[in-house]
C-alpha cells in the first residue's frame, strides 16, 4: 500500500493517482514484492492476461437485444457504445438488479436507461493489481482496457484471478 502524502488515505501498490484526493503517486517509492504472487500482480500487464474483444451495444437497443446479444456469445457484458465512445457498460447484475420484474418491459426499456454509465477504462499497460484496486474501489466485476490500435477489451475478475492462479502458494 501507498498512502498518499496530502490526504493520508491508502491506495494500492502502483497507482499513479491518489483514489481519495487525485495527488499524483508516480513519485513515491514502491514497495518490493515479497513472493512471486505479488512480483506478478506488481509487473504483469492488462495487455499479457488473454482479455476478450468486449461486445456491444447502442444506447438506445433495447435491453432485451443486450440479453440476448450476451447469451448468444456467453458474455456477462456488453459495453454501451456510440459515435462518441464507451457510454456505458450493461452487466447482468445490472439488468437483474434494475430492470427484472413483474411489470417491466425489458423490450421497451433502452440499454442506457439501466447501464452503468461513464464506467472506469484502464489502459493495455495497466498492472493487474491497479486492475484488482480499480474492481474492488468501484464494485466492478469487469473493466474494459484500450488495447494497441485503440481496440477495446474487457477485463474481468475470473481474467485476473485466472491469471495469478498458479502464483499463489499454498500454506501448507
Amino acid at each position: 500500500m501507498i498512502i498518499c502524502p496530502d490526504c493520508k488515505a491508502e491506495n494500492i501498490s502502483g497507482a499513479e493517482l491518489c483514489e481519495s484526493c487525485g495527488q499524483d503517486l508516480r513519485n513515491l517509492a514502491l514497495p518490493k514484492a515479497e513472493t512471486e504472487f505479488e512480483e506478478h500482480l506488481m509487473t504483469d500487464r492488462l495487455g499479457g492476461i488473454g482479455a476478450e474483444e468486449a461486445l456491444s451495444v447502442a444506447p438506445g437497443d433495447p435491453v432485451t437485444v443486450a440479453v440476448h446479444f450476451m447469451r448468444q456469445h456467453g458474455a456477462e457484458c456488453v459495453l454501451v457504445t456510440d459515435g462518441d465512445g464507451i457510454q456505458g457498460i450493461l452487466t447482468e447484475r445490472d439488468v437483474l438488479m434494475k430492470a427484472a420484474g413483474d411489470k417491466i418491459d425489458l423490450s421497451a426499456l433502452a440499454a442506457k436507461d439501466i447501464m452503468t454509465r461513464d464506467p472506469v477504462i484502464l489502459r493495455e499497460e495497466d498492472t493487474l493489481a491497479v486492475a484488482l484496486h480499480k474492481m474492488s474501489i468501484g464494485g466492478f466485476r469487469h473493466l474494459p482496457f484500450v488495447a494497441k490500435g485503440r481496440k477495446t477489451l474487457l477485463v474481468s475478475i475470473q481474467d485476473v484471478f485466472r491469471h495469478v492462479c498458479s502464483y499463489i502458494r499454498s500454506g501448507r
